[in-house]
């Protein structure tokens, strides 16, 4: 249980932002993959969402140096080899999505898991596909036991909850014995992830792409880029802006590293005062702090977020319910929120449940500076931005 004490903090404050987990976990998947040594470079703490796909890949034969700046990927030799053990991918759905399709490709079982928040996320599309394809899969969710190989042929996958499946199969492909044509149907959300994938294995020597919502896929050899450098973690960039709004007298400057333009139009509507409308079929990972910032505004509406559904908690529910307990007004609906606006957080009466959500738990943190909470399971926050918590903390020596 964490317990933030009301702050009145003034002056310049720095917010420093950790690498991004998206770029980082494709990148070391590349990087395992590749034919020679790849150095990573990053600015900030890795969280543990890129430990455990570090983890996995070491259990594969992969040999990574960590540095505070860099890391270095040694791949095994002759490629990829099955665990010995269980893949433990903590809470992260991308590094479980990808450890499942690289499962696939090998003709033994290998057990995938996580922790309580990603044993109660769907694998369903992904595990669909891969039958499809050939392969064994115990279970549509985690823990369960993957045994291939693949056999490629073409597939149709619907994107309308996710693109992450798709990734997924991108990123094992380099295995693959012969061509299949992936097909993407339903209303595709996340697009930017999904162009994240194919232009990160574009420069790794992927060649092809998209055509008419169609990909052909088929063995390629990755090829290390001359420089590999992890941008910043742009989808916690809306935490800093609450925090410069909720502080009158604060002046938040957000550091960044190559800023990703992956969120960028989105992160761009947030920093607009007045905004009343936001659409986040292509931002849901933003849902929460987007509302509180509307909440203590104009107030308005986020639309095209039902996918948040299927987040480390339902985001829509948990969001409405973390405003409530703030005395912000927060209104529930099938694909986002109605937020009335015009008000200022005030201090809970019972401790903040997390959820065991990282993007709720720092949230409810940076509402709390205003006017105090008590809060659990803030270690939550260590997947994503492990200095978070000292950065807060360091706001106290900003009290007049």
């Amino acid at each position: 249980m964490e317990r933030i004490e009301p702050l009145a903090p003034r002056g310049f404050f720095q917010y420093k932002l950790p690498p991004s987990k998206s770029h980082m976990i494709r990148q070391l998947m590349l990087a395992s993959k590749a034919i020679q040594v790849t150095e990573i470079r990053f600015e900030g703490t890795p969280g543990e969402d890129i430990i455990s796909m570090s983890n996995c890949l070491e259990k594969m034969g992969v040999n990574i140096e960590k540095y505070p700046d860099k890391w270095k990927v040694y791949p095994p030799k002759d490629g990829l080899v099955p665990p010995n053990e269980t893949l433990y991918c903590g809470n992260s759905g991308t590094v479980a999505k990808i450890m499942t399709a690289i499962s696939a490709n090998f003709d033994r079982e290998i057990n995938i898991d996580g922790d309580a928040s990603l044993r109660s996320r769907s694998n369903a599309t992904l595990s669909s596909s891969l039958r499809k394809l050939g392969c064994q899969i115990s279970s549509d969710g985690f823990p369960c036991i993957v045994k291939g190989p693949i056999n490629p042929t073409d597939i149709e996958i619907d994107a309308s909850e996710s693109s992450q499946p798709i990734t997924a199969l991108i990123l094992s492909s380099t295995d693959f014995k012969k061509k299949m044509k992936l097909t993407i149907h339903g209303k595709e959300v996340s697009r930017g992830y999904l162009q994240l994938t194919t232009n990160l294995a574009k420069q790794w020597g992927l060649d092809t792409e998209f055509i008419d919502d169609s990909i052909t896929l088929a063995n390629w050899e990755v090829k290390t880029p001359d420089i590999v450098q992890i941008p910043s973690e742009m989808s916690l960039y809306p935490m800093a802006i609450l925090l410069d709004n909720l502080h009158e007298k604060l002046q938040v400057e957000v550091e960044t590293q190559d800023i990703d333009e992956l969120l960028l139009d989105t992160l761009e509507v947030l920093e607009n005062p007045d905004i009343t409308k936001v659409n986040l079929r292509d931002g849901s990972d933003v849902i929460t702090p987007a509302a509180a910032l509307m909440a203590i505004s104009e107030g308005g509406e986020i639309i095209g977020a039902s996918h948040t559904k299927g987040k480390e908690t339902d985001r829509i529910i948990r969001t409405c319910e973390l405003l409530e307990k703030f005395s912000l007004d927060c209104i529930p609906k099938s694909d986002g929120l109605i937020l009335s606006g015009g008000s200022y957080p005030r201090k809970p009466e019972s401790p903040i449940e997390t959820h065991m959500d990282h993007r709720l738990a720092m949230t409810a943190v940076i509402l709390a500076t205003y006017c105090g909470a008590e809060i659990k399971n803030t270690e939550i926050i260590n997947v994503t931005h492990p200095d978070f918590m000292q950065m807060i903390n360091s706001l106290k020596l900003l009290q007049p």
